[in-house]
């Protein structure tokens, strides 16, 4: 008999979703890019169809799904979601739930592992299969569709995630990933392809990549960029600036290869993290300060977005410095920029290294969100880091940033499609707003992907 396992995302507290943009700006004036999905319960259930899967649920609505009787059910959790988590757990054992596992990057916080009777680490599709008698061989990519909106909820694009691997093996110090997951997983082209086809059926041209670290298997990511450019998809990507700076003009000249069309290469999110050297160097970042701004500045010479990811709160800032490092980074006048206090994370070298010489002294998880300071620092005291955070956060993005990019996405699409392109982009907002959102959760049917080669596949008779 097939066990009964339910797999969930923490309850929901409010009616609206967790928005990106909004938790790195401070201004209603802005993009909207909320959290609608678990991209890691889609990955499951697409490839282990007998589990159940419940996203972002509220507490009653959770309450009620355990009352349907189950052998498990698993908790996927980041760590500032703990305190949800475990009392969640708490919940399913008083409704005599068999068992309670754990996962995502929560799952290893070793403080609270023994609340549940399991711990996965890692992509764990291929460890969970055998626990419904499946064998998992190939992963298969499921569909993952959101949605760009503006306060006025008029949604302005429509795009489809992309995973090429999952993991990342460099080593930053601050990172959590190369714990969860230190060797990448590759998602197969064969499963890239066959999403990607999907997306297109759907009228879906455009293509965000969510790796970690898009590159760190160049072979494989050099193949990815032909199937997008293949299937004539606008993209773009996370990367390190060491891989991004060496492909930067190739990409964007293959855009040109397209003829009047709206395609190719859009832009990247880079790993700026600070603006010393010194400081990069303490994290292991390994990679140049100028090298990583000679990126950023590259990809605006070729009207290229930009998203920067920044940390404050190192050991020898003050308040002083801050200003002027803030003041530098609003400058490079980035499309997105994420500002993280410093936060160590369990099993990281940096949770050993603040604990010994300063001192973590914040125990509520909530405040594992990368906007608290929850350690000692020498020099700035915990409260003056909200403050800190707020002004910095409205100095990278001041009104006028969604104008800006407004203004270089459209400005774009006629440079390369003329009259066509702005009809082009002007159509991304149409499908946007027709599309069915209350759909629920969209796969790939098995039976099909059994039945229905991947074009490549079909034309070479593999």
């Amino acid at each position: 008999m097939t066990p009964r396992v339910l797999f969930t995302t923490v309850y929901r507290k409010g009616s609206e979703p967790y928005d990106y943009i909004g938790a790195n700006t401070r201004s209603w004036f802005r993009f909207y890019w909320p959290r609608i999905q678990s991209f890691g319960l889609r990955f499951l259930k697409q490839n282990i169809p007998e589990l159940e899967i419940l996203e972002f649920p509220s507490w009653d609505e959770y309450n009620k799904k355990l009352q349907e009787g189950w052998d498990v059910v698993g908790l996927s959790f980041y760590l500032s979601e703990t305190h949800e988590a475990v009392e969640m757990a708490d919940a399913a054992r008083s409704a005599g739930i068999g068992e309670v596992w754990a996962g995502n990057y929560g799952a290893l916080t070793t403080a609270v592992q023994d609340k549940f009777d399991r711990i996965f680490v890692g992509y764990s599709e291929r460890e969970l299969a055998p626990y419904f008698g499946r064998q998992i061989k190939d992963i298969i990519h499921p569909p993952l569709i959101e949605y760009l909106n503006t306060p006025f909820k008029i949604k302005l694009n429509i795009y489809g995630v992309l995973f090429t691997t999952r993991g990342c093996p460099v080593g930053c110090k601050f990172c959590q990933t190369p714990v969860f997951c230190s060797k990448p997983n590759i998602i197969s082209l064969q499963s890239i392809e066959r999403v990607l086809a999907y997306y297109k059926e759907q009228g879906i041209n455009v293509v965000l990549i969510e790796d970690e670290n898009f590159g760190c298997n160049r072979r494989h990511a050099d193949e990815v960029v032909q199937l997008l450019d293949k299937y004539q998809m606008v993209w773009g990507c996370m990367a390190r600036a060491d891989y991004l700076r060496k492909k930067i003009n190739d990409w964007a000249d293959m855009r040109k290869k397209n003829g009047r069309k709206v395609a190719g290469f859009g832009g990247a999110a880079i790993g700026i993290e600070n603006l010393h050297q010194e400081r990069l160097d303490e994290i292991k970042k390994k990679e140049g300060t100028e090298d990583i701004l000679e990126t950023v500045r590259l990809l605006q010479a070729r009207g290229l977005g930009t998203i920067g990811y920044y940390m404050i709160g190192f050991e020898d800032d003050t308040k002083q410095s801050l200003r002027e490092d803030i003041k530098k980074l609003a400058a490079l006048k980035l499309d997105i920029t994420q500002i993280c206090v410093i936060t160590p994370l369990p099993q990281t070298p940096m949770w050993t290294e603040l604990e010994e010489k300063y001192g973590i002294w914040d125990q509520d998880y909530h405040h594992y969100d990368g906007k608290h300071m929850v350690w000692n620092h020498p020099h700035i005291k915990p409260e003056e880091f909200p403050e800190i955070l707020d002004w910095s956060l409205k100095q990278v993005y001041p009104w006028k940033t969604p104008l800006r990019t407004s203004a270089r996405v459209w400005a774009n699409a006629y440079r390369y499609g003329g009259w066509s392109g702005i009809k082009e982009v002007a159509s991304y907002i149409a499908r946007a707003n027709r599309f069915d959102w209350n759909f629920g959760p969209r796969f790939l049917k098995m039976d099909e992907i059994q039945n229905r080669k991947a074009p490549d596949e079909a034309s070479t008779g593999q």
